[in-house]
C-alpha cells in the first residue's frame, strides 16, 4: 500500500532533518570548548578555525542524521510490519 512506502520516506526525512540539526549543534558546541584555550591570533588562523570548525559542523550533523534516519526507519518498518 501507499503507507508502506511514505512512512518510512517520511521517517528518513524527520529522523534526517532533527538528527542533522541536533548533531550540527552539539558539534559546535563541542569544538568550541575543545578550542577555547586556545583562538587563533591572526586572519589566516581564523580562516581556518572558522573553515575546520565548518567542515566538522558539517560531518557531525550527517553522521548523526545518518544514525537518527536509521533509528526512525527501522522503527517505522517495524510499524508497517506490525501493521
Amino acid at each position: 500500500s501507499s503507507r508502506a512506502v511514505a512512512l518510512p520516506l517520511t521517517a528518513f526525512a524527520v529522523g534526517a532533518t532533527i538528527g542533522f540539526v541536533r548533531g550540527a549543534r552539539a558539534t559546535g558546541l563541542r569544538f568550541l570548548a575543545e578550542n577555547a584555550h586556545r583562538p587563533p591570533r591572526t586572519v589566516r588562523g581564523w580562516y581556518f578555525y572558522n573553515k575546520t570548525k565548518n567542515y566538522r559542523v558539517l560531518l557531525g550533523g550527517m553522521k548523526s542524521a545518518a544514525k537518527e534516519s536509521s533509528k526512525l526507519i527501522a522503527t517505522s518498518l517495524v510499524w508497517v510490519g506490525v501493521e
